[in-house]
């Protein structure tokens, strides 16, 4: 009974670096083979949503504004009529709310598909299966490779596309709402400039997470080939009594599973702490700031 194969020891550190960008240009016309496939009706389809989303957002923000107003001002007709409105307004809000996590989740499906059939159709070619299983060791799990790895990819590009275009389209509506209600571009120029500094300490202290992801799914494939292993090779085990043996390397290899899931909880918590503090309650202060100054101004003749 032979150790489980092992990977050789990666110094590189997994993020959105040139690396990256040249290797996702490499695998976009495996994703999106024509600008008039399904996958390109999708990519339309959720930045027109999260477009719909943003604009729904802010007239929630404006119509609760309203409600409030109505309440502290015991104006019972404005408070009913700005209820009716929300009413009315929710169905087409809950609608475009779940189209849009439909549409993400129907993009992800599209790129496994895509990625599923090229992937097979190279590994089935001529003896390809067969040098990786047993000519070439640099692959001790091709079943993960093909299957959960590819799943999770797919679901990782869907989300990165929303995380991405969310933000920027959010940051350019909500600069023209604040500099429209507080008057000039230093507003929004103050607040984009804490955002962008907190946003690089932030990447910063986050990027060992990319590292950890890389190593989780490394450690989880050796578990899942160790216990693939064990059903494949389960008559040889039986007939030299190796279950000893076979014990102690599933759980050395748990162990590290387990030992690098507990150290990456920790890390995660510490980071969270300081993402909660300085992206949510930090930014909440600067708001403040940015937002009363103009109105506690008592020279200001606009308020």
């Amino acid at each position: 009974i032979t150790a489980p194969a092992t990977t050789p020891k990666r110094r590189n550190m997994a993020g959105i670096d040139a690396a990256f960008v040249r290797r996702m240009l490499h695998l976009l016309p495996i994703l999106i083979p024509s600008p008039f496939c399904r996958e390109t009706f999708y990519i339309l389809l959720v930045a027109l949503l999260m477009i719909l989303r943003t604009l729904c957002d802010v007239w929630q923000i404006r119509n609760g504004t309203c409600i409030e107003t109505a309440i502290i001002s015991r104006d019972s007709r404005a408070f009913w009529r700005h209820m009716k409105d929300f009413l009315v307004a929710m169905f087409p809000i809950a609608l475009v709310n779940n189209t849009l996590k439909y549409g993400l989740n129907e993009m992800a499906l599209c790129f496994r598909t895509r990625l599923t059939k090229h992937l097979y159709k190279e590994y089935l070619t001529g003896f390809t299966y067969y040098k990786v299983s047993n000519l070439d060791n640099r692959i001790a799990n091709p079943d993960q490779l093909l299957t959960q790895d590819v799943d999770k990819f797919a679901h990782s590009l869907a989300e990165l596309y929303s995380n991405v275009s969310k933000p920027l389209l959010d940051i350019a509506i909500y600069s023209r709402k604040l500099a429209q209600n507080v008057g000039g571009l230093w507003a929004p120029g103050a607040m984009l400039g804490y955002l962008t500094a907190s946003g690089l300490l932030l990447t910063h202290l986050r990027r060992p997470i990319g590292h950890f992801t890389v190593r989780e799914q490394r450690l989880e494939g050796q578990f899942r080939h160790i216990s693939s292993r064990i059903i494949v090779n389960s008559e040889e085990i039986a007939f030299y009594r190796g279950n000893d043996r076979e014990a102690y390397w599933v759980n050395k290899v748990f162990r590290k599973l387990e030992s690098h899931l507990r150290y990456v909880m920790q890390f995660r918590f510490g980071v969270g702490m300081i993402d909660t503090v300085v992206a949510k309650y930090l930014a909440t202060v600067v708001g403040y700031v940015i937002v009363s100054r103009p109105l506690l101004d008592l020279t200001n003749p606009r308020h």
